[in-house]
């Protein structure tokens, strides 16, 4: 097997700021074209698209022959081998292999036409059976599954509810509000006569290893919560400031009432008034705030502060309290809500941990460089995991034996 240093390839890129940005300029005009064609792209990138294809007839000529039928049906009959995390692996790997700056540079030039044909996962997912692979590669024993909705309401009492849609029943009018459940999203709904609480009565949705579930509080904000993740929230806001605490990963879309609404997510503050954001706080992780839309103020645990415009993102290092802000592509990190989950230019460590918690599996370092190899790519999120270790396989930088639920990278 033919060993190469990604982190070399890097070092390579960096020396020359004007080739890093041709380069990181490819895979994002693929990443368009590929959401163009399965009609996902957004009206700024169509625009940013449009741009790009007026800049230069090769750009044009480009973009035809990558969306012409017969492009499209090659593709199409490539079958199983062809999808995002292809892509993205493949060109890696081909980096990797060179061994000088010209070969490199011109790998780069045609990351486009690499990338592109296999972003299609969308459209061959259509007309191929990905229930078969000649790839006997990874050793595997039986298939890791990916999470579902499940999650835990604990009451202001203590009583716990394993939330499912069989215990609609057991959810009753509590303190005024009206909870309904179905198999996916608990609603608190304020009754039309609410009495005035002394004190807020507070309930705890928890989600567990392998769970995510979505939650309506009683002002109509909505709230995505995923694996391993919970909030803390009254049951119905009786005062002028609503506040509730998070720990773990939750995407928020908040009503507009006029009311600040405030998310405590373990020592890091987010004020908001009506915005769409996501907030990642894991114990032993940074922790990040995705503006999606709206305004949000970012606060740290010791008084600094700052306002977030839509498409940035405020972290704060593990033992830190400096907040540091950049502009993002908020897909990435709110993808796991539609169903995907994204991965640009990751160390292989940080993508199994967000993994792990998903499918519920356990993850085994045998050499402990493993864990700082980059990756990037995108995944089905409701897909088992064996199609991903099987590309991250062709890789040739790792090996993957699944056992049981632990999945263990060795090479």
């Amino acid at each position: 097997m033919i060993h190469h240093d990604f982190n070399y390839a890097c070092f390579i890129i960096k020396d020359n700021e004007k080739k890093q940005f041709m380069i990181k300029q490819d895979f994002y005009i693929a990443n368009i074209i590929a959401r163009h064609l399965s009609g996902e792209i957004t009206p700024e990138e169509s625009t940013q698209l449009e741009g790009w294809r007026r800049e230069d007839s090769a750009h044009e000529d480009l973009f035809q022959k990558i969306c012409s039928k017969e492009n499209l049906k090659k593709h199409v009959e490539k079958g199983a081998s062809f999808n995002t995390a292809t892509g993205w692996l493949e060109v890696q790997k081909r980096i990797r292999k060179s061994n000088n700056r010209e070969r490199m540079m011109k790998i780069f030039r045609y990351a486009a036409a690499v990338l592109v044909p296999v972003f299609f996962v969308g459209i061959t997912l259509k007309y191929t059976d990905h229930g078969h692979s000649s790839d006997k590669s990874v050793l595997i024993a039986q298939p890791i599954l990916p999470g579902a909705a499940k999650a835990i309401l604990t009451l202001d009492n203590g009583e716990t509810i394993n939330l499912n849609k069989e215990t609609a029943d057991a959810l009753r009018k509590i303190e005024g509000t009206h909870i309904q459940v179905d198999s996916t999203t608990l609603n608190y709904q304020l009754a039309q006569s609410t009495p005035v609480l002394v004190k807020p009565v507070y309930n705890k949705v928890e989600i567990p290893r392998g769970g995510e579930y979505a939650l309506v509080l009683s002002d109509g904000t909505k709230v995505h919560l995923n694996s391993m993740s919970s909030l803390r929230f009254p049951v119905a806001f009786t005062t002028g400031k609503k506040e509730v605490e998070l720990q773990g990963e939750a995407y928020f879309e908040v009503n507009k009432t006029g009311q600040p609404f405030i998310v405590n997510a373990n020592g890091m503050q987010v004020e908001v008034l009506g915005t769409t954001f996501n907030i990642s706080a894991y114990p032993d992780e940074e922790y990040r705030t995705t503006l999606v839309n709206g305004s949000v103020k970012v606060s740290a645990e010791k008084g600094e502060s700052l306002i977030l415009k839509p498409s940035q993102q405020a972290t704060i290092a593990l033992g830190s309290n400096s907040i540091q802000v950049r502009t993002v592509d908020t897909s990435f990190y709110t993808s796991w809500v539609k169903g995907k989950i994204n991965f640009k230019d990751q160390r292989l460590e940080d993508i199994m941990k967000t993994l792990s918690r998903w499918y519920d599996m356990n993850v085994v370092y045998e050499n402990e460089g493993l864990k700082n190899i980059r990756f990037g790519c995108n995944l089905n999120r409701y897909e088992e995991i064996t199609p991903f270790v099987k590309l991250l396989e062709k890789t040739e930088e790792v090996h993957v034996k699944i056992e049981g639920n632990t999945i263990i990278f060795n090479n």
